[in-house]
């Protein structure tokens, strides 16, 4: 129905129907989680108690019902209105090879110690604005407490529950609009498939309006977005994202039960040495490069995963 509009037109009007679907399905989860926990829609939207389980389960409801309702309906909705069906526009029926996905598995998993290398470097920036940097440095906090009340679970129960939201529909619903939709409208309104990634890899880190966090964010979405690229499939960058998100998890769960020490966050830091963090780029490297080979008689060249769309 709207293959015809521009790469800018159907950016501007991807985010514009994002934000209200956005809007309407998180304001949908707050009534939903309200009703379901015997909270007024006022303490829903501002009490911001993560000390109470009942509001923890509420707000998960909320993040839940937001996610699918931002992501994953308008990805299908775009697929259809842009490509004439729910699933053609990112690739899902292009071969994936089963050693391509563990080498993307492998990738993320040896990134680790440079991503968070990469976040130890960032935390110690400070905004010359010293009010505006306090401010950011307590909404950095207020998202640190948050997530930690949000996968803070002693009970398989809530780990599976905390995968499905943080793991499943995160990766699946912001790969979808981020790599699927956005970059690709993004490489063709600048004419450049290096730049269009690196435009949406800062889109994507500062979604999540997070300043202290923005660069470890920036690198996982470029990873994220030369996946896609390379890839022709919205596959790896969802399987990519998937493991980021769900390493992260299953760390708090075992950390809430006692039984996690500070290994997964603190390699690659300044408590070890920055020789971890190189080591990690290395192997990261390394399996990227076999992933890359192992690809090549995969995937033909298609505009979904980046060639540049007609003006």
């Amino acid at each position: 129905m709207l293959a015809g509009m521009r790469p800018a037109e159907k950016f501007l009007f991807a985010v514009v129907l994002l934000f209200i679907l956005g809007l309407t399905f998180q304001f949908l989860g707050a009534f939903l989680a309200a009703w379901i926990y015997g909270f007024s829609i006022t303490e829903i939207l501002s009490l911001q108690d993560f000390d109470d389980p009942t509001y923890v389960a509420a707000s998960k409801l909320i993040q839940i019902v937001g996610s699918i309702g931002t992501f994953i309906i308008p990805a299908f909705l775009f697929s259809y209105l842009f490509a004439g069906d729910l699933y053609s526009y990112y690739g899902f029926r292009n071969p994936v090879g089963k050693i391509p996905l563990l080498l993307t598995v492998l990738m993320m998993v040896s990134v680790i110690p440079f991503i968070n290398y990469t976040a130890e470097i960032n935390l110690r920036m400070e905004v010359p604005i010293q009010a505006l940097d306090r401010i950011l440095r307590a909404l950095e906090g207020e998202a640190e407490k948050m997530m930690v009340a949000f996968t803070a679970t002693k009970t398989l129960w809530g780990l599976l529950v905390n995968l499905l939201m943080i793991g499943v529909i995160a990766a699946v619903g912001e790969e979808l609009i981020f790599r699927g939709v956005l970059q690709r409208l993004m490489i063709g309104m600048v004419r450049n498939v290096h730049l269009g990634i690196v435009i949406t890899a800062i889109l994507f880190s500062a979604f999540h309006f997070q300043f202290f966090s923005f660069l470890p964010r920036f690198v996982l979405g470029l990873v994220l977005g030369y996946l896609m690229y390379y890839g022709r499939s919205i596959w790896y960058p969802i399987v990519a994202h998937f493991v980021n998100n769900a390493m992260g998890v299953i760390y708090y769960y075992f950390s809430s039960r006692g039984s996690a020490d500070d290994m997964l966050e603190e390699i690659g830091t300044s408590t070890l040495i920055p020789v971890a963090a190189v080591i990690s780029l290395a192997l990261f490297i390394f399996f990227v490069v076999l992933w890359y080979y192992q690809i090549g008689g995969l995937t033909t060249r298609s505009p979904l995963s980046g060639e540049i769309e007609k003006q």
